[in-house]
């Protein structure tokens, strides 16, 4: 839902701010300015990563899109609660059911584990195996799409000089002057509205949705553990307020660094 309103907040800002002095939206379309700003900030970055990392960025920002990190989290603490009891009243072999029932593939994939009987440590050294790959995938994606959000403006100016230097060496035809004026324009609010609206946000996206996602997933490695350990779900519930106690204090310190920032 907070996709949708922003990207209606910023469509209705553009477009009050053409219409509000009667003017059209014909003017801020330049085919020269679209290419150039769609094309070459990918293709500046294509020189230091390769086509698997663009095509890994958009599927890891796709999921985000609809991610469903709460949900996981909801459902990550109720079958962990449930298999913990069932386990201790069982033995192990009473994750069979709730492995199925999982729908999150990263906490099916360690209920799994559990019933292979794998051992503790390697239980661990799996589980945090992924977790650091997929954490190191949706950092690299969002460094990608970060760095793509600073080349714009600079690919925009580039752009901006490149109608200039058109204007300056045209200039004793009259026709030509104001085309290569508006295109020098164009190509600069393109780089700052790619890097502003799309780029930047995107980064910022992937970064908020692997801090979430590495919580939830911590979370269900302690879970699992426990249940190989054959601990208590008082255990368990003390477990999940710890982590939850641990990510607000983690709100609130990155809160307040803002500030001190800020002042």
């Amino acid at each position: 839902m907070s996709p949708i309103l922003g990207v209606c907040g910023v469509v209705f800002s553009m477009w009050f701010f053409v219409k509000f002095e009667g003017n059209s939206f014909t003017g801020f379309f330049q085919w020269a300015g679209i290419v150039m700003l769609g094309v070459a900030p990918p293709s500046i970055m294509l020189l230091s990563h390769n086509v698997l990392d663009f095509l890994m960025g958009l599927k890891l920002l796709f999921s985000s899109a609809f991610s469903r990190v709460r949900w996981h989290h909801e459902e990550a603490i109720e079958i962990l609660s449930a298999a913990s009891k069932a386990v201790r009243a069982e033995g192990l072999g009473a994750t069979i059911s709730f492995r199925d029932k999982a729908r999150y593939e990263f906490l099916r994939d360690g209920l799994s584990l559990l019933v292979n009987d794998f051992k503790p440590d390697e239980i661990r050294n799996n589980l945090m195996a992924r977790i650091n790959l997929k954490q190191s995938h949706m950092q690299m994606a969002a460094s990608l799409f970060q760095n793509m959000s600073k080349l714009c403006p600079g690919v925009g100016m580039i752009g901006t000089l490149m109608g200039l230097i058109g204007m300056l060496a045209n200039m004793s035809d009259p026709t030509k002057i104001g085309s290569n004026m508006a295109l020098a324009m164009i190509t600069t609010l393109y780089g700052l509205c790619l890097g502003t609206i799309i780029y930047g946000p995107w980064g910022e996206k992937l970064v908020l949705e692997a801090e979430k996602s590495l919580e939830v997933d911590l979370l269900i490695v302690e879970g699992i553990l426990n249940i190989k350990g054959k601990k208590s779900s008082a255990h368990l519930r003390d477990l999940v307020k710890s982590y939850s106690k641990e990510s607000v204090s983690l709100k609130k310190d990155s809160g307040s660094e803002k500030g001190k920032g800020g002042t």
